[in-house]
């Protein structure tokens, strides 16, 4: 239904098209699946520009080439392809930020479609995360959320796991407040806990999805733990750190 409405809503940009004489690009995770981008195609000829989400970087080229060779572009690459380091980011605020640290997934949940359209899960070099954190306390920035799809499952290469991300990150001197999103359950891991248990910069609100309290719709979503396992892990980190806070998603009405 969602997407039913996006696209219906495509039509709208037509006449706007007609009275500006303005190029259309449409771009997303949307874009990666090929019935949308043939659907646009065939009953939305009037878009110029169609692109995925690991081709942002070549917006302005494709931009450039239509205003010059008046060429309609679809420009998307493998789900799975390159990261690409060094794109400008336009931030809400001058105190918080957030930095992406890694990119797809490869839980394959079954209500999700993030490992179709953004691909398996690429984690972005330790130096280069830290790089830009870095670059960012310079500019004062005190607070960083660090996102990834399923964040914890973060892998720098060389057993640098995000257990030792997080040290890292709180070893920069101006950074005062470190969040991350969205973990997973599965792999919220003892040395995790620990990290967090000892650092006085990650924040005590942890977001842990439960996502349905029964196993067997757990099993149906392919969420790779039971109830039991996932209260075992509240548990154990309510143990190491008593003041924790914390936060969760639930999905109502799943249809098993």
């Amino acid at each position: 239904m969602q997407k039913k409405k996006y696209l219906e809503n495509f039509g709208e940009l037509k006449k706007i098209k007609e009275n500006k004489n303005i190029i259309i690009a449409i771009g997303g995770c949307m874009m990666q699946e090929e019935h949308i981008t043939d659907k646009l195609k065939k009953s939305y000829s009037f878009v110029d520009i169609i692109f995925g989400t690991h081709t942002l970087h070549k917006v302005p080229e494709d931009i450039y080439k239509t205003i010059t060779k008046k060429e309609k572009i679809k420009d998307i690459i493998d789900i799975d392809g390159e990261i690409y380091e060094g794109l400008p980011v336009k931030r809400s605020n001058n105190k918080q930020a957030s930095v992406t640290i890694m990119y797809g997934c490869n839980n394959f949940c079954s209500y999700c479609i993030v490992p179709y359209v953004r691909g398996r899960e690429r984690s972005r070099k330790p130096e280069d995360i830290l790089n830009e954190i870095k670059e960012l306390a310079k500019e004062g920035f005190k607070e960083i959320t660090l996102l990834g799809q399923n964040v914890n499952s973060y892998n720098g290469g060389n057993n640098y796991k995000f257990s030792n991300l997080l040290k890292d990150v709180e070893k920069i001197e101006g950074i005062e407040i470190i969040r991350f999103i969205s973990p997973h359950p599965k792999d919220f891991t003892d040395d995790v806990i620990e990290v967090i248990k000892q650092s006085k910069k990650i924040s005590k609100l942890l977001h842990v999805p439960l996502q349905a309290g029964s196993t067997n719709v757990l099993k149906a979503m392919n969420r790779k733990y039971t109830k039991e396992q996932y209260l075992n892990l509240i548990n154990r980190i309510k143990k190491e750190i008593p003041d924790v806070v914390f936060s969760t998603d639930v999905i109502v009405g799943f249809p098993r």
